[in-house]
């Protein structure tokens, strides 16, 4: 398939061919090209990456795999809230008691460190907005800049799926939209809020309706709540809740499906998110220009971690006005703790900061702080610690297995699919005890 034809698509162009064509081959597609239709018309520290190879992959294997993310998904929502379709799916499958997310704990950065199994200041996806000196631009992650392939390092296991000869689908996921190493998925969607819950599980449903040959085996999808009210209401807020009900249903529209189509037994699922959240208040703010001028520097994202240059120069005076403030940790990004493996991208600032838990920061001339709950903190905080779920054939039904870092995802997938990992920083290891 081209970028040319992917750039083309509309609603009703759902599902293609390995070759281009376009292909409406069921009642179920139909019905999922109609719900689109109606809606409109869319869109360091820490060591080198380890060589490919992180275990043995059963090479025969011809799994297909469906990868579910919920954005802000924090892990204690599964405690705390009644999710009928997550819980059930975990007595059956494999939960974890919690996925550190990489630093800092912000959407793009943690669904492409998922995708990659690189931390962020390998991938180049260091922030939701950065800056890059060696192209000169900036990168905005709602513009269509976004796109351009130069941003995304690494290989996303989408394009090692294709590369492998298993054909991949994506639904929204963070960076499947740009050429990545000059290769795309098959079929895939730029995100469309617009696009309903329901329309983006019969798409997925639709594509696994399709003819063998061009059935794709591994199956991605992106859905942005619980975050969305979580900032808007705080975590513990029913609107919250509701938000989690509403993804909930999502996942059991997908069971029922692939129960309806005799699949349910034989794919695997990973239900994954980003990150957790953080209930925050107008009372617990700090103020930049108490100690800075604000003509004087170049802030690149504000709170609660803090990307910040001297326009001058002199950062080592920089540093030394911005540990005065309270409730924030400063470091030079030379000085970033290991732990946090981040720094030694060029497209960090030479200054990052990050405040206490609930802390934000801003500008006393700024608008008024209108949100109640945020992420982005240190990833030890476990409030920031994402949902993490699987069931299938290849998973010991029943099972829970100890806190990991969310970069090990990638290999996951690949021994799933049974493909040889790209080099990254993850392991399979958290997994040896519930694999089959």
């Amino acid at each position: 398939m081209t970028p040319q034809l992917c750039a083309r698509l509309t609603r009703t162009d759902l599902v293609m061919t390995t070759r281009a064509r376009v292909t409406l081959v069921s009642s179920q597609l139909r019905r999922a090209a109609i719900a689109l239709a109606l809606l409109g018309a869319s869109a360091c520290h820490g060591s080198s990456p380890h060589a490919a190879g992180a275990g043995p992959s059963p090479r025969g294997s011809k799994r297909t795999v469906i990868v579910l993310g919920f954005d802000g998904f924090a892990r204690r929502y599964l405690d705390a809230d009644s999710a009928p379709a997550l819980h059930a799916l975990a007595r059956s499958g494999v939960t974890a008691r919690g996925m550190i997310p990489s630093f800092p704990t912000i959407t793009f950065p943690n669904f492409y460190a998922l995708a990659t199994g690189l931390y962020p200041d390998h991938s180049g996806i260091v922030n939701n907005r950065f800056f890059d000196p060696a192209h000169d631009s900036a990168f905005e992650y709602k513009k269509p800049v976004a796109h351009e392939a130069y941003w995304w390092g690494g290989e996303p296991i989408w394009v090692t799926a294709t590369k492998q000869g298993a054909p991949a689908a994506t639904m929204f996921w963070v960076g499947s939209d740009a050429p990545v190493g000059g290769v795309r998925p098959e079929l895939w969607h730029s995100y469309d809020h617009a696009v309903q819950f329901s329309a983006r599980v019969d798409t997925l449903l639709a594509w696994l309706d399709l003819p063998a040959s061009q059935r794709p085996r591994l199956l991605m999808g992106y859905f942005e709540e619980p975050d969305m009210q979580g900032h808007r209401h705080g975590p513990d807020s029913p609107e919250t809740h509701q938000a989690v009900l509403r993804v909930d249903s999502a996942l059991a529209q997908l069971v029922s499906g692939l129960q309806a189509r005799k699949l349910y037994e034989s794919v695997d699922i990973v239900i994954v998110a980003d990150h957790g959240m953080a209930q925050i208040s107008p009372e617990q703010v700090v103020y930049l220009d108490d100690v800075v001028d604000s003509a004087s520097v170049d802030v690149v994202t504000m709170a609660p971690n803090l990307s910040i240059r001297a326009r001058d120069g002199d950062n080592d005076a920089l540093l030394g006005k911005l540990r005065k403030l309270p409730h924030v940790t400063v470091w030079k990004k030379a000085d970033v703790p290991a732990r946090l493996h981040y720094g030694t991208s060029a497209r960090i600032t030479p200054i990052v900061a990050v405040t206490d838990p609930g802390w934000m920061i801003a500008w006393r001339h700024g608008k008024p702080l209108d949100l109640l709950g945020e992420h982005g903190y240190d990833n030890a905080n476990p409030d920031m610690h994402a949902l993490f779920l699987a069931h299938g054939p290849d998973f010991k039904a029943g099972t829970t297995i100890d806190d990991f870092p969310n970069i090990d995802v990638y290999d996951l997938l690949a021994r799933l699919l049974g493909v040889t990992p790209a080099p990254n920083d993850g392991t399979l290891a958290p997994f040896a005890a519930v694999l089959r």
